[in-house]
């Protein structure tokens, strides 16, 4: 992936699909796991043989895993992104790659959009879309996924020719 990124010779595809799952993944096991937590919790909360604290803390956690989620999702898209940025300044490439690279990130872009429809498709289901929507950041992120990967793109190629005028 990113990392030894000085003995990569351009792998811009593999990085912007690698980002591009990891995002979908997480975003879909987020929600998903809100739903089976929030279940979860309404049934701690109505049986009566679990103790106080037990109730108190499946609470705690389930009214503050929205917020952790949504800003791990936000953290780490943002993480992914300089990790993109740092390898793409560090690899050593003739930037004729580079235009090459660009015309294989086409299938990234098709990839992501698919990838996006299919979220969307998964969160406009009704026994979920109410736990999707509390999510701020994965909402908005994966309803622009597709422009935010041409962002991360179009950073990537600033970072490089930036490299090479200098």
């Amino acid at each position: 992936m990113v990392f030894g990124a000085k003995s990569k010779k351009g792998n811009a595809v593999l990085d912007g699909l690698t980002i591009v799952i990891v995002v979908i993944v997480f975003a879909i096991g987020g929600i998903y796991g809100y739903s089976v937590l929030d279940e979860l919790n309404t049934d701690i909360q109505n049986d009566a043989d679990i103790g106080s604290e037990a109730k108190s803390v499946s609470s705690n956690l389930s009214n503050n895993y929205v917020d952790l989620i949504d800003g791990l999702f936000m953290f780490m898209l943002i993480l992914f992104t300089v990790f993109v940025l740092i390898s793409v300044f560090l690899i050593d490439t003739h930037p004729i790659f580079f235009v090459v690279s660009l015309i294989l990130l086409i299938f990234v872009f098709i990839v992501a959009g698919l990838l996006a429809n299919a979220y969307d498709d998964i969160v406009t289901d009704s026994s979920i879309s109410f736990y999707a929507n509390q999510f701020t950041f994965i909402g908005f992120i994966m309803s622009h996924l597709l422009e935010t990967i041409i962002g991360i793109v179009f950073l990537a190629m600033i970072v490089m020719y930036a490299k090479f005028k200098s």
